[in-house]
């Protein structure tokens, strides 16, 4: 049996990744990613961290509208409530909890390298597997900012 990749739902494997599922999860990774570069913009001490966070908020905003978008069109719900599943709202938690910059931007990067490596997974499966046109279009175009920003943290280590 295939892994689920994170940010799906429980009982969920890649293979049989419904639409809903997908749009549940990239909805869920992308709120998440605003709500932490929001968060490094106050509290992180590094200036390049700062600056891939605004870059973040800029492009996690613009792929959650293209996503609400692509989901209208595949005729699939986007979900309001919650705005994070637990494990990202316990990730935000901790990072509001670090008040040391230097801890934040530790764990902001530790916590920005695993959720760009999810959502490479989470798009590549859907680009393979997904059934509606407009989501798996969503997934090709998306896929590669995701990955640019994960080369983006691989060169700040």
């Amino acid at each position: 049996m295939q892994q689920a990749p994170a940010g799906t739902p429980a009982g969920v494997n890649a293979a049989s990744l419904s639409d809903q599922d997908f749009v549940a999860a990239a909805a869920v990774a992308n709120r998440f990613e605003i709500q932490a570069a929001e968060l490094a913009l106050a509290q992180a001490g590094d200036a390049k961290l700062k600056e891939f966070a605004r870059m973040m908020l800029t492009d996690h905003k613009a792929a959650l509208q293209e996503l609400e978008a692509a989901a209208k069109e595949a005729a699939v719900a986007m979900p309001t409530e919650p705005a994070l599943d637990q494990s990202h709202a316990t990730k935000i938690a901790a990072l509001e909890s670090r008040k040391d910059p230097a801890d934040f931007d530790r764990a902001y990067r530790v916590d920005q390298m695993q959720a760009h490596q999810q959502a490479v997974t989470l798009l590549e499966t859907y680009q393979r597997t997904g059934a509606k046109n407009s989501l798996r279009v969503w997934a090709t175009k998306t896929l590669p900012v995701v990955k640019k920003h994960l080369e983006m943290l691989n060169s700040m280590k």
